[in-house]
């Protein structure tokens, strides 16, 4: 997580090298806001404009986090046999021809403002656990650091970027706004924490700004504002003494020791870049309040914060379109429970239902999600931001056709177990035309049987509608070529 000025210190005339270093401070590597900014402005590449190709300005991901399953919400199956079909009856929506599962009746009436893709499916490496489906989602790489059962490993800077750092590198927000910021709740499997959400090795510099706290409260801002005690003259003082912060003080601080001295020194070098228009331009943000209104979802009237729902992620959902408008480029909404949870009873569960799926997604899941989902798709039409706003909601895999059925894991009564051969996902606003049903699964909701679609080319269809060619090829902090993307292709029938 980035903020922009770090715990408090001490205030007195005399600095220390610790709190000049929380001037700003970023997990990981420790970099300040002046250098996120000169190093996101420098790596930022030239948008062409033609087509569908950088439609979108703004891109929101829902990440359902435990992965709902898509026969019930996206893909009934009527006409299979009962252990497969399940509890729920199809209903039609306002899309012709599109039907949904009867616990998303909000939805079907907003349907003809998103479109459905159902041939989605992956090959995870070792067993299709959370961990390595999440990492393919939301980074477009093969987990290779993973276990080989596909657990989770924490995450480091050697790991490939995450989309929204992605994005962040390749195309920053405009001055005094932020790139990408990650709310409702972290990405948890078991004990790890923030599998594919930063940048990696990429850098601090795009790493996400998190804001966890639970937004059915007031958010707390203190990141997002000058401490007590501290005005304008004693901040530019400290930011004045950035000479006595030596380049291998903060090499040293940043954990890369041992490290070959030609690629020291270009670390070295960019470390020792004088900071003057980026701090200009960090003194701008922390002056300016358009970052922390967009926070303040106390200026909501009851009657919005209500359609969007008073839960954890129905004020997230808000807290979305509240970002996109203060002009965030990527902004995800994660499910509050962590993807392997227990089903549980109440608003903020997991969707990992294992077992006692059907009443778990009637009283507890699909409520809330249809209710807030369907609020965040309406409201970003009625403002004109749907048109420019990419919106995707997705979980890592499906579910199993068969109830009750094992394919690795341990499924109860009722339960349905992990599926990444088959799934689906909703996709609106940002050039994509509404409406439709993209690709067909097989009688069962088992595979693909018409265009089927990988996660990497989700992503590539992401990064074509926000105007980043998805075959860029970079160079890391060590000088070695990488991909965006492993490989895939934009949907561009969707457009």
């Amino acid at each position: 997580m980035w903020n922009i000025l770090g715990q408090p210190g001490r205030l007195c005339d005399r600095h220390s090298r610790r709190e000049l270093l929380s001037i700003g401070g970023l997990s990981l590597f420790g970099m300040s806001l002046p250098q996120v900014i000169r190093m996101q402005q420098a790596q930022a590449s030239t948008i062409p404009r033609q087509g569908s190709f950088g439609a979108a300005e703004s891109v929101i991901v829902v990440y359902l986090q435990g992965s709902p399953s898509h026969i019930d919400l996206w893909d009934p199956k009527p006409e299979a046999p009962a252990e497969i079909r399940g509890e729920f009856k199809p209903i039609a929506t306002a899309a012709p021809g599109m039907y949904l599962g009867e616990v998303l009746p909000k939805l079907a009436g907003q349907a003809d403002k998103f479109s459905v893709v159902r041939s989605i499916g992956v090959k995870p490496k070792g067993l299709p656990n959370h961990g390595s489906a999440i990492y393919m989602l939301m980074t477009g790489h093969d987990p290779d650091n993973f276990s080989a059962t596909g657990l989770s490993v924490p995450p480091s800077r050697n790991d490939l970027p995450s989309v929204g750092s992605v994005v962040s590198r390749y195309r920053p927000s405009e001055r005094e706004r932020m790139s990408y910021v990650a709310v409702g709740a972290p990405v948890k499997e078991n004990v790890i924490v923030g599998v594919g959400q930063g940048a990696g090795l990429l850098g601090a510099a795009h790493d996400p700004f998190q804001m966890y706290d639970d937004a059915t409260q007031p958010l707390k801002l203190e990141t997002l504002q000058l401490p007590a005690g501290v005005n304008a003259d004693r901040l530019r003082s400290r930011m004045d003494l950035r000479s006595m912060m030596s380049a291998e003080d903060a090499l040293r601080r940043s954990g890369l020791n041992g490290i070959s001295q030609p690629d020291m020194a270009v670390l070295r070098k960019t470390a020792e870049q004088d900071f003057d228009t980026f701090y200009e331009q960090a003194w701008s943000l922390l002056q300016s309040d358009k970052a922390s209104r967009a926070f303040r979802l106390e200026d909501e009237s009851p009657v919005v914060r209500e359609r969007y729902g008073m839960t954890k992620f129905g004020q997230s959902c808000l807290l979305g379109r509240r970002l996109v408008e203060a002009g965030t480029r990527f902004v995800q909404v994660t499910w509050p429970a962590r993807s392997d949870d227990e089903p549980a009873p109440g608003p903020d569960g997991s969707w990992d239902t294992h077992r006692n799926n059907f009443p778990m997604l009637r009283d507890h899941r699909c409520p809330v999600f249809d209710h807030s989902m369907s609020a965040l798709i309406e409201d970003l039409d009625q403002r004109g931001l749907l048109e420019k706003t990419l919106v995707v909601a997705i979980g890592e895999f499906g579910r199993s056709p068969k109830i009750g059925a094992a394919t690795t894991n341990n499924v109860g009564p009722g339960g349905r177990d992990h599926w990444p051969d088959c799934y689906s996902f909703l996709i609106a606003g940002g050039g994509v035309r509404p409406g439709q049903v993209f690709g067909e699964s097989d009688r069962f909701g088992a595979y693909p049987k018409t265009s089927p679609v990988h996660p990497y080319d989700l992503i590539s269809t992401i990064y074509h509608g926000l105007g980043i060619d998805p075959d860029t090829v970079y160079p890391d902090t060590l000088n070695r070529p990488r991909k965006l993307v492993d490989f895939g292709k934009p949907i561009l029938e969707l457009f």
